[in-house]
């Protein structure tokens, strides 16, 4: 038998080895490129930056003349410029509207309401320098957060002052496609009526209505103060709610034994922003029911 030169065998034997290698290696490649195929690369996700308009819808002077615009970061504070102290109620209802008197010692041509870590601010400016101004705080039907600091500062035309931060509360009460509410600064019983476009009427003796709509929330009832001061109509999310003409009315049912009672109602309708009016009642009261009340506003949805 004739054998093969020693070369020719070892280069044989280097290229089988090589070829093994090198199938080892594509076989490895491949492994690589099918795990990489499985394998999804997660982006970093930032979190979501949460607007003020979220939990405030809009400032305005309570005349309705001067309304605030947003802007972006927080009011830049010194601590020199006027101090604003305003008693924001602890107790506020989504979609709701507080009136509250801000004042300082010194005259203030700013006004800026923010929260603690959100990046953006209303900012009210007057038409002229004042020491004291009312104004309308009006909440969001969905606020991110149940309790939050509201932040109130004043300027003359510079940086903000030293800022005065309130801890509020919302109300869980219903909200909708149609939300009407009020709420009030005394202990008098104030009754909230709502009467849809079938012409029924939601209040304090029938709080539910044929087309869904319900008054979830009566407070003071027969001046038995339970801390509210506030009534709520709503037609939930999801629900159609009729179309056609709301009328809605305030009664003063009962004084209660106070001089004077201011009130604010709120009027949230999808698709369109919210309308507040402002009022006072003095008086004894008429324990009215059924049909009874001032005349607020009538509006279409």
């Amino acid at each position: 038998m004739m054998h093969e030169p020693k070369l020719i065998s070892a280069i044989r034997r280097s290229g089988a080895r090589g070829l093994a290698r090198g199938a080892r290696w594509a076989l490895a490649a491949g492994l690589l490129v099918a795990v990489s195929a499985c394998i999804e690369w997660e982006k970093a996700v930032e979190p979501e930056r949460v607007a003020i308009s979220r939990y405030v819808t809009a400032v305005e002077l309570s005349d309705g003349t001067v309304k605030a615009a947003l802007r972006a970061g927080a009011p830049t504070a010194t601590g020199t410029a006027p101090v604003i102290t305003a008693p924001i109620p602890a107790l506020v209802l989504l979609g709701g509207t507080v009136q509250v008197t801000a004042t300082s010692a010194t005259p203030f041509t700013k006004l800026a309401v923010a929260i603690p870590d959100v990046d953006d601010h209303w900012e009210l400016t007057l038409p002229a320098a004042v020491t004291s101004a009312q104004i309308l705080i009006v909440f969001g039907q969905d606020v991110p957060t149940p309790v939050f600091q509201l932040r109130l500062a004043g300027s003359a035309g510079g940086p903000y002052g030293t800022a005065q931060d309130n801890p509020v509360s919302m109300i869980s009460v219903g909200t909708g496609d149609v939300q009407v509410n009020i709420t009030w600064n005394s202990a008098a019983d104030v009754d909230l009526h709502v009467v849809d476009p079938l012409g029924e009427e939601a209040f304090y003796g029938h709080k539910t209505l044929v087309s869904g709509g319900t008054l979830d929330l009566d407070s003071n009832a027969g001046c038995g103060s339970d801390g509210p001061r506030a009534e709520n109509v709503f037609w939930s999310t999801g629900l159609i709610a009729p179309r056609g003409e709301y009328v809605v009315r305030v009664n003063y049912w009962s004084a209660c034994s106070a001089q004077r009672t201011e009130y604010v109602v709120t009027i949230n309708a999808k698709g369109k922003l919210p309308s507040v009016y402002t009022g006072a009642f003095v008086g004894s009261g008429n324990g009215g029911g059924q049909g009874s009340g001032r005349v607020i506003t009538t509006f279409t949805y």
